[in-house]
């Protein structure tokens, strides 16, 4: 089923009441893609973007999404890295792994306590991939008020300002057309960087030093605008991916 049918008919049920279906359709389709031989995370939004508006309705939506999720934590630690039904190659860059995957669902459920424990048996079974993909479960880490083991793992907020500057010499912070917005992206990053330290370093009471993170950001990008958006995307997280799909939307209605 493509995207679009698959939409059109999970719309279908919900305005017809029919949720105890539309749950189905859910659980089948998040079925057909774990038996993809190497399924990419693109393959699993629009059933986890349905599945977390029916949570919202429909009380078994989250059981179920639960249980799924459980699975996934079973595996992840039994050693099973990768999404899919094939055995993993080089060539499949741009597949799903497990530990995104167990992100996505968490965020889902708003449940970042067990992106959260689930690291810290990662961190028993296997250090070294804990530490190599810490960054990916930081913001849950900090959301479920762990700011120690957030402290142990993050890097340098600023590791990416001279980026930054780098390429808003050259690209526009928002492109015209169509173009990739390269810049708008690694500045999200950045800013996300920056936040959790100033969440990290204010939970364990060190506000001095988060105020200096901030101000450090905020006075070392290179351009007004940057420092504006930046400081946007710090206080209001989203504002940036809010306002390219603003943008998008635009082009795509004038055609």
């Amino acid at each position: 089923m493509s995207d679009i049918a698959f939409i059109q008919e999970a719309e279908a049920l919900r305005a017809a009441g029919r949720l105890d279906e539309l749950l189905c359709l859910l659980e089948q389709r998040y079925q057909a893609t774990e038996n993809m031989p190497a399924p990419e995370r693109r393959d699993y939004f629009f059933t986890l973007f349905e599945w977390k508006m029916l949570i919202e309705d429909h009380a078994p939506a989250r059981a179920a999404l639960a249980q799924a999720r459980d699975e996934q934590a079973r595996r992840l630690l039994a050693g099973e890295y990768h999404v899919g039904a094939a055995a993993h190659e080089e060539s499949h860059y741009q597949r799903a792994d497990r530990l995104g995957l167990l992100v996505e669902m968490n965020r889902t459920l708003d449940d970042p306590g067990a992106t959260r424990e689930v690291f810290l048996q990662l961190e028993v079974k296997d250090p070294a991939l804990a530490r190599r993909d810490a960054y990916r479960v930081l913001e849950a880490v900090v959301e479920a008020g762990d700011f120690a083991l957030a402290e142990r793992y993050r890097g340098d907020p600023l590791d990416l300002l001279r980026s930054v500057n780098y390429s808003a010499a050259t690209m526009p912070l928002f492109p015209p057309g169509r173009e990739a917005p390269r810049l708008a992206a690694d500045l999200t990053n950045l800013a996300k960087d920056v936040r959790i330290a100033i969440a990290v370093l204010r939970g364990l009471g060190r506000t001095e030093e988060a105020d200096t993170v901030r101000a450090a950001l905020l006075d070392g990008l290179a351009t007004e605008e940057l420092r504006v958006v930046a400081e946007r995307e710090l206080d209001a997280p989203g504002t940036i991916s809010r306002t390219l799909g603003e943008r998008q939307a635009a082009l795509d209605e004038a055609g």
